[in-house]
């Protein structure tokens, strides 16, 4: 799925299809764009040694992410509604 500049992994797809409410979709979006746009923003959470360049935005809501050039692909989702 693409929506601005942003890569959903298949599993974040399921989350985001499985939240409670749209309420909690629209919380949870709005941690994507905000990441999208500031995709440095956020603390780099990856595992020691791991190449992969994994970060985390959180809140009620979080996502965890990788930057890409211009863009997010978005790893994994949680809402604590």
């Amino acid at each position: 799925m693409h929506r601005h500049g942003t890569v959903f992994e298949e599993l974040a797809v399921e989350v985001m299809a499985e939240l409670p409410t749209d309420e909690a979709r629209h919380e949870v979006l709005a941690l994507v764009d905000i990441a999208r746009r500031h995709p440095y923003a956020f603390p780099d959470v990856r595992d020691t040694g791991s190449v992969e360049e994994i970060r985390e935005a959180f809140g009620s809501r979080w996502i965890q992410y990788m930057p890409r050039a211009g863009a997010i692909e978005v790893r994994e989702i949680g809402w604590a509604g």
